[in-house]
C-alpha cells in the first residue's frame, strides 16, 4: 500500500492522498491562526478518521474475500463469526469515513474567516452528510459543495452502506441465504447472497459488487475533500 505521508500510514492505493493532503493544508491555513475557533480541534480528530475508517473498511473487506476464496462455503463456526464480523466491519468503517469528512468540512465552515457557521455541541451532535447539505443550502460559496453533498445522500450506494450498517448495528446480521436440493447436491452458498429483512432489501451478487461500493466510496470522499478544499480557499 502506498504510503501517506499526512497520517504516516501506508493506505490503500484507492484512498484519495493527494486531496486529503490538500484538504488539510487549506484547513491548517486558516484554522491555525490568530483567530482560533474551536474548530480546529474537531477538525483534527475526525480528520484522521477519515483515512483510519477508510483502511479499515478495505482491510475487513479483504479479510472476508479471503476467507470465501480460500476457505469456500463449508466452513465451522468461528470462520462464521469471523465472516460476519469482516462484512459489519466493512460497512461501519466505511460509513464512518463519509461520515467523518462531512464533520471534518462542518468544522471548517465554522471557521470566521470561512463562513462562520454555528457548529456548537447541537450541531456537532447532529451533523451528517445530509444536515450539512441543509446547513450550507442558499450560500453562494458553497453551490458546488451541497450540489456534492446531495448527490452523496440521495445516491443507492450510500443507502446500501448506511442500510446494512444500520441492520448490523441495532437488529441482526444480514440472513445469508441456504439453498437445498432434492435428490440432488445443493448449490454451493454465495458470499453475496442475503434475504430481505424489515429494513433492508435482499441482495444476492459477486464478490466484484461489494468491490464497487468501495470504489463509489473512494470517489465520494475524494469528491468531499475537494469541494471542502474549494470553499477554504475562496473565490
Amino acid at each position: 500500500m502506498p504510503f501517506c505521508k499526512e497520517y504516516q500510514l501506508e493506505m490503500p492505493v484507492s484512498f484519495p492522498a493527494a486531496e486529503l493532503t490538500d484538504f488539510m493544508a487549506a484547513a491548517r491555513a486558516v484554522l491555525l491562526t490568530p483567530t482560533k475557533s474551536i474548530g480546529w480541534s474537531e477538525l483534527a480528530g475526525a480528520s484522521n478518521l477519515i483515512g483510519w475508517r477508510f483502511r479499515a473498511a478495505n482491510e475487513y473487506w479483504q479479510a472476508y474475500k479471503s476467507s470465501w476464496t480460500n476457505c469456500g462455503p463449508n466452513v465451522d463456526f468461528e470462520e462464521i463469526y469471523e465472516r460476519e464480523r469482516n462484512l459489519y466491519g466493512m460497512f461501519s468503517s466505511g460509513v464512518s469515513s463519509i461520515e467523518c469528512t462531512a464533520y471534518s468540512i462542518a468544522a471548517l465552515l465554522s471557521h470566521p474567516s470561512v463562513l462562520g457557521m454555528a457548529f456548537g455541541q447541537a450541531e456537532q451532535r447532529a451533523c451528517s452528510p445530509k444536515k450539512l447539505a441543509q446547513w450550507v443550502s442558499g450560500q453562494a460559496a458553497t453551490q458546488s459543495l451541497k450540489s456534492a453533498l446531495d448527490s452523496v445522500v440521495n445516491a443507492p450506494e450510500w443507502k446500501c452502506w448506511v442500510d446494512l450498517r444500520n441492520r448490523m448495528t441495532h437488529r441482526s446480521n444480514l440472513p445469508r441465504v441456504v439453498q437445498g436440493a432434492v435428490g440432488n447436491a445443493p448449490p454451493p452458498a454465495k458470499a453475496i447472497h442475503f434475504a430481505a429483512t424489515s429494513s433492508t432489501d435482499d441482495i444476492e451478487g459477486e464478490l466484484d459488487d461489494f468491490d464497487e461500493l468501495h470504489t463509489w466510496l473512494a470517489d465520494t470522499v475524494r469528491l468531499l475533500l475537494r469541494e471542502g478544499r474549494a470553499v477554504a480557499a475562496g473565490p
